[in-house]
């Protein structure tokens, strides 16, 4: 994993700037360089607007007593976007651009839940689903203190 990352560390400048010098051969260098400014200005103000609608729907949410889970993968998403937008290069601007289509987020959320369900419960399946026993009982406070479980077996009286 390491190796991997470094090698997108090396690789991904190394591509932005092909595609900077195959960009400025076909529409000149200054305004490609223009073009680098404008995208990152107006898609830092695109993301700080929709970041600003996930905050309001996951403050609403948790006022609701709903899980925000959804807006978390939005905002990060939306965290992740405005990083790119931030990086000089037409492929991280593509990316982020990407990145800032809801439809594009709702997609890429639903593939890590389903990930982290394969990886964790097995078979995509979540907690509760017929995975194993369902052991029922009680649970008291003695008086004394001790705290013991009761069902059918330890009730004696």
């Amino acid at each position: 994993m390491p190796l991997l990352i470094l090698i997108l560390l090396l690789s991904v400048p190394y591509l932005e700037f092909l595609v900077f010098l195959e960009v400025g051969d076909a529409i000149g260098g200054f305004n490609a360089f223009l073009a680098t400014i404008v995208t990152a200005v107006l898609g830092v103000y695109l993301i700080r607007l929709q970041g600003f609608e996930v905050m309001q729907r996951m403050h609403r949410n948790l006022q609701n007593g709903e899980s925000p889970i959804e807006e978390i993968f939005h905002g990060f998403f939306l965290l992740i976007a405005g990083l790119f937008f931030l990086l000089p290069g037409f492929i991280t601007d593509s990316i982020a651009v990407l990145l800032a289509i809801t439809p594009v987020r709702n997609f890429l959320g639903r593939l890590i839940v389903k990930n982290i369900e394969v990886h964790y419960y097995g078979h995509g399946r979540g907690p509760g689903s017929g995975r194993g026993p369902i052991i029922d009982g009680e649970y008291r406070h003695d008086d004394e203190g001790s705290s013991r479980l009761n069902d059918d077996r330890n009730d004696k009286r």
